[in-house]
């Protein structure tokens, strides 16, 4: 094609959106709806994944050591902790302080008022790490320490986040699947009514010569336009919807409780990540409908 008639059927697309307003609106409404679930969803599994990984670094990993180990092998230990990359926190407790909690938990203090005692309650320490998948390659490295007695981790609730994202990761795929293919068929629709009702002037056009590629170019513009404007108007209501949302969590939020530390990733990310997704999967989509709909409806 030479490049006058590029842009003439360039120009022809944008044309042709204004020749089936309602048409046009029907198409983008549901392209938004269905990108805007799509961003409903691309949100709650970034977000899912944030806080899960935040959960998991809460239950500390519990290291006792053997009681009576001498002071050395305690400050070895702190040193090894301290200096370890995956560490994020760490909560040393003496065999002192572990007997007088003991004491109290009791309720019987005067019972225990002898410090002879203390030599049969272990130090112990408690950390966190920062990615809760390390935990047992973690285990295995400071049990191989002098003084270690048992490093005790939080089983249940760690695999529980590892099913958890696990899960989302599926049904992500799904319903991605299925919101592909709903905004397919949708812009399909709407290029084949459009092609349909410009049957007459299209087997004009291949009478007098003009290539596939000439008659086809109008309708992948409209179809990529239609994915535009839908992923557009998704991101902006997403986006609104989800700034209020984190405002509220913000909000709610109690200093130096645990809900301080669970809050929402920042708006700007997001919307960011639902732009980039919303506007390669509207407009790829639309215009693969188009194309497809085209070679079954018209005979060009």
């Amino acid at each position: 094609m030479k490049r006058n008639e590029i842009r003439y059927s360039v120009k022809q697309g944008f044309v042709n959106l204004l020749r089936h307003p309602l048409l046009l609106f029907s198409s983008v409404t549901t392209l938004t709806l269905m990108l805007f679930l799509l961003s409903t969803f691309v949100a709650v599994s970034l977000n899912a994944s944030h806080l899960a990984k935040i959960l998991g670094q809460q239950p500390p990993i519990e290291i006792m050591m053997e009681p009576g180990i001498d002071q050395e092998a305690i400050d070895d230990l702190t040193l090894l902790l301290s200096d370890h990359a995956n560490v994020i926190e760490i909560r040393a407790y003496s065999a002192e302080e572990n007997f007088e909690t003991f004491k109290e938990n009791i309720g019987k203090e005067e019972i225990f008022n002898e410090d002879s005692y203390v030599d049969n309650f272990p130090s112990t320490f408690n950390v966190r790490l920062d990615d809760p998948s390390l935990a047992e390659e973690f285990k295995e490295q400071i049990m191989a320490e002098r003084g270690v007695f048992t490093v005790s981790l939080e089983h249940e609730l760690m695999s529980f986040l590892d099913r958890t994202q696990k899960t989302l990761n599926t049904v992500g795929v799904v319903v991605f699947l299925v919101l592909a293919l709903v905004s397919s068929l949708v812009v399909a629709n709407m290029v084949r009514v459009a092609a349909l009702s410009r049957a007459t002037e299209i087997n004009i056009m291949k009478y007098v010569g003009a290539t596939d590629g000439y008659v086809r170019i109008p309708f992948l513009i409209e179809g990529a336009m239609a994915g535009l404007l839908g992923a557009l108007f998704g991101t902006l209501i997403s986006g609104i919807v989800y700034n209020q949302l984190q405002n509220v969590v913000a909000g709610s939020a109690t200093t130096g409780s645990l809900s301080s530390q669970l809050q929402l990733l920042p708006t700007s990310r997001i919307v960011g990540i639902m732009l980039i997704l919303n506007i390669a999967t509207g407009v790829i989509l639309s215009m693969t409908a188009s194309f497809l709909a085209l070679r079954r409806h018209v005979k060009v």
